[in-house]
């Protein structure tokens, strides 16, 4: 530790625990807000003079200003290398989300109730496998490949009605046969919420012992 410079200023690390290196690092993150963001800059000192903002207003501003923030602990500590690696890591599964919602959820789940006949998930998986090598996406991880193939159907969905009319379809049979469900176990883009009954989160069974009845756990747990 002892061994430890702070990239920010020409901080010691005994700096850090003094009220006059953290007031040098106060000044330096609201020099950078106001370089940022002047209007966030000047709500926020505002607010440490007794402002007082409506709860959404204050959640508002702490998002505003959390991410300057990260890039300033990044800065302080010298890991801004770390940092970028854990937002790329984080953002490289943002097209899963986006199909989840706009193909799973948006196309798919909505079409449940009118019981389609539909080709077989083999039939349909062997189209996909050959449209994801076409488009030359690497299908490595599969459901990601999956995202953003479809992400590249949506750019042009008139030129790509067909293709995302397929993938629909992919969809309602991986949510409702069982080699679909096989095939997409564990993924994120189709766990699904699931409607939950609190009278019953505990499985019970009546007990009768001389003619009195009482409940039990009937999972064999405590």
């Amino acid at each position: 530790m002892s061994a430890f410079k702070p990239g920010l200023l020409g901080l010691t690390y005994a700096d850090l625990f003094t009220l006059d290196g953290l007031a040098r690092l106060d000044k330096e993150y609201l020099a950078r807000l106001k370089a940022l963001d002047p209007a966030r800059h000047e709500t926020l000192l505002a607010v440490r003079q007794g402002k007082t903002l409506t709860p959404v207003e204050n959640s508002e501003l702490l998002l505003a200003c959390s991410p300057l923030l990260d890039d300033f602990i990044a800065d302080l500590f010298g890991i801004r290398k770390e940092l970028e690696a854990t937002r790329k890591a984080t953002l490289a599964h943002n097209p899963v989300f986006a199909f989840k919602k706009l193909f799973v959820l948006r196309r798919a789940r909505r079409r449940l109730s009118k019981k389609e006949e539909l080709e077989s998930f083999a039939a349909l998986d062997t189209w996909l496998g050959t449209a994801l090598k076409q488009s030359k996406i690497d299908a490595a991880d599969r459901e990601l490949a999956i995202a953003l193939y479809g992400e590249q159907l949506l750019v042009d969905d008139k030129a790509n009605a067909d293709a995302i009319e397929k993938l629909t379809r992919w969809c309602l049979c991986a949510l409702t046969t069982p080699e679909g469900k096989q095939a997409v176990r564990g993924w994120v883009s189709f766990k699904l919420p699931e409607g939950v009954d609190f009278s019953a989160l505990v499985p019970i069974k009546v007990i009768s012992t001389q003619g009195v009845e009482r409940l039990e756990n009937a999972s064999g747990t405590q």
